[in-house]
C-alpha cells in the first residue's frame, strides 16, 4: 500500500517541542529522563511522580531535567506523545504491509492492539494512571486531545481502505466508534477472565468493525 496513514510531523506538542535541544548530546539527554520518567510511572504511579524523582531515577540534577522540561506534566505530555506515535506506527505497519486482504490486515493490527503485553501495559498506564488527570492540566489534555486526533485519523483511513464507499463524515464518525470499541474491549477484558478473552480477541473485534462499516 502507499505511504503512512497519518504523518506524526503534523501532530507536535508545542510545549515541549520548543524545549527540543538541536544537539545530539541534548537530545540523549531528553532520551534518558523520557526512559527513567517511563520506568517511574510504571513502579510508582502518577500519585508519586516527580521532576525529583526522575532525576534520581535518571542519576541527574533536578536541574538538569528542569532545563529540558518545565513540569511532571510537561514530561507526561511528552510521554502520551511518544506513546501514540509508537503504537500509530505498528498500527499502520500491520495493516499496511504483508499479503491479505484488508479485513485480514485489519485482523492482524487488531491482534497486536489487544495482545501485545507491552501495549496492553503502556495503554492501561496512559490512558488509565495518566488520563485521569487531563481535566487538571492542560498540557497533559492537550496530549491526550493530540492522542485521539492521531487515533481516530488512522481508523478513519483504514475504514476508507475497507469501505471506500463512506463518506468522510460517515468514515469519521465510524471512526470514533471504532476506537470506543477497541479501547472499551481492552479496558473491560482483563477483569473478565477466559471470558473476557474469549469475547474480546482480536477476531470479534475484527466482526464488530466489519459491521459497524456495513451498516453505514
Amino acid at each position: 500500500m502507499g505511504p503512512a496513514l497519518y504523518s506524526p510531523e503534523m501532530k507536535k506538542n508545542p510545549d515541549t517541542d520548543l524545549a527540543a535541544p538541536p544537539t545530539e548530546k541534548g537530545a540523549t539527554r531528553r532520551e534518558e529522563i523520557l526512559e527513567a520518567a517511563s520506568l517511574l510511572l510504571l513502579e510508582e504511579g502518577y500519585a508519586r511522580f516527580s521532576a525529583r524523582g526522575v532525576a534520581a531515577r535518571a542519576g541527574m540534577r533536578l536541574s538538569h531535567v528542569q532545563y529540558y522540561f518545565q513540569s511532571p506534566a510537561a514530561i507526561l505530555a511528552e510521554l502520551l506523545d511518544r506513546f501514540v506515535h509508537r503504537y500509530g506506527d505498528e498500527i499502520v505497519s500491520r495493516f499496511t504491509t504483508g499479503n491479505g486482504t484488508p479485513e485480514e490486515r485489519l485482523y492482524r493490527s487488531l491482534d497486536y492492539l489487544l495482545n501485545d503485553e507491552v501495549y496492553r501495559r503502556d495503554c492501561g498506564l496512559f490512558m488509565i494512571e495518566v488520563a485521569g488527570f487531563a481535566a487538571r492540566d492542560k498540557l497533559i489534555a492537550a496530549a491526550l486531545a493530540r492522542y485521539y486526533e492521531i487515533y481516530f485519523s488512522l481508523f478513519s483511513d483504514m475504514a476508507k481502505a475497507l469501505k471506500p464507499s463512506l463518506t468522510a463524515r460517515d468514515r469519521a464518525r465510524r471512526a470514533r466508534q471504532c476506537v470506543a470499541l477497541i479501547e472499551g474491549m481492552s479496558m473491560t477484558r482483563p477483569h473478565m477472565g477466559t471470558m473476557g478473552d474469549a469475547d474480546f480477541n482480536a477476531r470479534e473485534a475484527t466482526r464488530a468493525i466489519l459491521r459497524l462499516l456495513a451498516d453505514s
